[in-house]
């Protein structure tokens, strides 16, 4: 299915009866909703479930401007008005977990919250912050197209591979939520993959520390998606949760 939102040709897919209780899933960075298909498909005998592809991903145009994560939670709340859905049990993988945490902090359309693998927390080592001195002195200093090409050659692979959307990466990439975090008041489910090398264990901890009316839960030999690479335990705790 297909609207314009905030001007943007926006893709997104209904899965499940529309008189039941609406789950929202928002998939990760370089994603798109198909990653999560399987998980809907699953969850759409009991719930209305739906999957929308972001800005820049899957088969939603890229935005004109470079979003903030802050345009990414305006452009799925208006999304959100746009389909009349006044409240949602909202999952947020990594980059749309980002998603997730601003909203539940600024709208009461979100009823709980399900973060997997969230990014968020971030905590610059002295190596990246030199690294983003040499860039920023690097744009001033150097030709546009030579300051690209440095950035390129010695950037992360995200960036590397970002090509439209990198300076949405740059806003993205940079934004601590972290303040945030002891502002969220709803009932929140933590999953996280054990052997995830993107999310870090003591950033989960610190979610887990910082969201009062939280649960934790691991899914045991799963790196960054646990929704593909461990479906059957993954599925077990979103029952767990959802049916409590």
């Amino acid at each position: 299915m297909q609207i314009v939102n905030e001007g943007l040709l926006t893709n997104y897919e209904v899965k499940g009866s529309a008189n039941k209780e609406v789950i929202l899933i928002l998939h990760g960075w370089k994603n798109s909703l198909n990653q999560w298909l399987p998980t809907a498909n699953e969850l759409s005998s009991k719930y209305k479930v739906i999957l929308l592809d972001l800005p820049g991903f899957g088969l939603t145009s890229i935005p004109e401007k470079a979003y903030s994560i802050y345009d990414y939670a305006t452009f799925v709340e208006n999304f959100l008005d746009k389909l009349d859905i006044k409240k949602v049990i909202f999952i947020g993988h990594s980059f749309g977990g980002r998603i997730g945490i601003i909203m539940s902090t600024k709208t009461d359309k979100i009823k709980n919250l399900i973060l997997v693998d969230a990014a968020g927390v971030e905590k610059r080592t002295l190596y990246a912050q030199i690294k983003i001195t040499f860039f920023k002195s690097a744009k001033i200093l150097l030709p546009r197209s030579l300051a690209e090409k440095l950035r390129t050659k010695i950037g992360s692979p995200d960036y590397k591979s970002a090509g439209a959307m990198r300076n949405i990466f740059l806003k993205v990439i940079n934004e601590d939520l972290t303040y945030l975090l002891p502002k969220i008041h709803i009932s929140t489910l933590i999953i996280w993959g054990d052997k995830d090398i993107e999310v870090p264990e003591w950033k989960t901890r610190k979610m887990k520390e910082l969201i009062k009316n939280s649960k934790l839960r691991i899914v045991w030999g799963s790196g960054h998606s646990p929704q593909l690479e461990k479906p059957q335990e993954f599925m077990e705790i979103l029952n767990d949760y959802l049916l409590y």
